[in-house]
């Protein structure tokens, strides 16, 4: 870990929704903004605050990282638990395989090797039907891989609904929701700066000034 600023998911979406209103939204923004909504129901279900960076290509790894801080008992700094989660997009022109057989072929193909603890997340840009858990089964299981695949897309034009899935290694039930609601309604958190040690050294300042895409040399409107 050597980016120490770390965004909250209400941070993202906030600045995304006003920097890219009416035009074209970078790769590496777009990411994150998947991310940050995946990651509005994972506070929800897990109680816990999750922060996110984006990754420049030249690191060579995952396109995003999460974290979540793990308190101790014995006064030390939290454990800092951080997943790295690569993001693939499922538009009109993978239409030409379904879901399952579209990550099968992709990022858990032949020519991927993430470590099992990397997750896989679905960004579904395009009409699609979730397959069945018995279609993710024998089309996954296949592979041989063992990464979390998680699968996101938004199911209402009209208003910001979404569905999420957790499709492997085990196919679980998929949950609607309003991301914008969860988020409001977990409050603005601002910007963490995390210090690997074992002193407590993070540092949460809402009045913080950086911009969750200024790595990529995006400039944002809202600062």
């Amino acid at each position: 870990m050597e980016d120490k600023i770390w965004f909250s998911p209400l941070n993202i979406v906030v600045h995304f929704e006003t920097d890219f209103q009416g035009i074209r939204v970078p790769k590496k923004a777009g990411e994150m903004m998947a991310v940050a909504i995946t990651m509005a129901i994972a506070q929800e279900l897990h109680k816990k605050q999750y922060w996110i960076q984006g990754i420049l290509d030249s690191e060579q790894s995952p396109d995003v990282r999460t974290m979540y801080a793990e308190e101790r008992k014995d006064g030390k700094a939290p454990w800092g638990c951080q997943q790295d989660i690569e993001i693939v997009k499922y538009t009109k022109y993978s239409a030409g395989m379904n879901l399952a057989e579209f990550v099968a072929k992709t990022k858990l193909g032949p020519n991927y090797a993430y470590d099992d603890q990397t997750i896989i997340l679905v960004d579904v840009q395009s009409g699609a039907r979730l397959p069945s858990a018995n279609e993710w089964s024998a089309a996954l299981s296949a592979t041989g891989k063992h990464n979390q695949v998680l699968v996101l897309g938004r199911i209402n034009l009209r208003y910001p609904h979404y569905r999420l899935a957790i499709v492997h290694p085990i196919p679980e039930a998929a949950i609607d929701y309003d991301p914008y609601v969860l988020l409001k309604k977990q409050g603005y958190m601002g910007v963490m700066k995390w210090s690997r040690g074992t002193e407590v050294r993070q540092v949460k300042n809402i009045n913080e000034k950086h911009c969750p895409f200024e790595k990529f040399g995006i400039k944002c409107r809202l600062i």
